[in-house]
């Protein structure tokens, strides 16, 4: 069995190797890892390009919202709130008034939790649906920008459904940035601090962090053949987007969260 099992591993590492491969030789590819373990550990394999190890800091993008998910898990089962709250029950209803209109009824008071979880609130993204204008200020232009400019933003553009329209979904960044804000306020602490206590260090993670101090590294990323460096921006959307990891201990946090979810 065991020469059988090997052989299929190799099987699977040389396709693996193929299709990485092939991946990594589109121009608009610069940097990549690969890491494939199984649930206990004892099979590892990985690939590297364009100078990224696997304990390279990276940015995990969007990834982060998991770190986000995790922690709104966390305090929900610590009984410190619910999916079900409004979100009107964090924020005043000055912040939270007109970010929500759709066809003429205002829905921002209705919106819950799970709403911003599931991505079932409707709401736009600022950035994605924003102007051409916009969108290149965002990518050329290093700023820091608050929850409260975002919500601002949000509310100048129209929401795509009213919330958890029957399995309507639309991917948003506000959703988590919104998210991000409600740990903090539950918790009485930052979210760097929260990510510290729930994940990173019961983890063992010394190399994933989010970046708050000038000096912390920020990895550059890519729009199409340019490199760019944006830590302003990359703070900006701490809980959406802006954790810093390697490979390696991504992996640790994925196995972690999948054992963390199993019945």
């Amino acid at each position: 069995m065991e020469k059988i099992g090997g052989y299929i591993w190799r099987v699977k590492n040389k396709k693996s190797k193929k299709i990485f491969e092939k991946t990594t030789k589109n121009k608009q590819i610069h940097e990549s890892v690969l890491l494939i373990e199984n649930s206990n550990g004892d099979f590892s394999y990985q690939l590297e390009y364009g100078g990224k190890k696997t304990d390279s800091p990276i940015l995990t993008a969007s990834i982060t919202k998991l770190f986000t998910t995790t922690c709104i898990l966390i305090l929900r089962e610590q009984e410190k709130l619910s999916l079900d709250d409004k979100i009107a029950k964090y924020f005043e209803e000055d912040t939270l008034s007109s970010l929500h209109i759709y066809k003429g009824h205002e829905y921002s008071m209705d919106l819950t939790l799970s709403h911003l979880l599931f991505h079932t609130s409707g709401l736009p993204d600022a950035i994605e649906e924003g102007s051409n204008k916009a969108k290149k200020r965002a990518i050329y232009k290093d700023r820091q920008i608050s929850i409260d400019e975002t919500i601002l933003k949000t509310k100048q553009l129209k929401p795509h459904f009213e919330p958890d329209m029957g399995k309507r979904a639309h991917y948003a960044n506000v959703n988590f940035d919104l998210l991000g804000k409600i740990i903090e306020i539950v918790t009485d602490s930052t979210l760097e601090d929260v990510y510290k206590q729930f994940i990173f260090e019961p983890l063992g993670l010394q190399n994933t962090y989010l970046p708050i101090e000038n000096d912390d590294f920020v990895p550059n990323v890519y729009y199409k053949d340019t490199p760019f460096y944006l830590p302003k921006m990359i703070r900006s959307i701490r809980a959406s987007g802006g954790c810093i990891s390697t490979a390696r201990e991504l992996m640790i946090f994925i196995k972690a969260r999948n054992e963390f979810n199993s019945p």
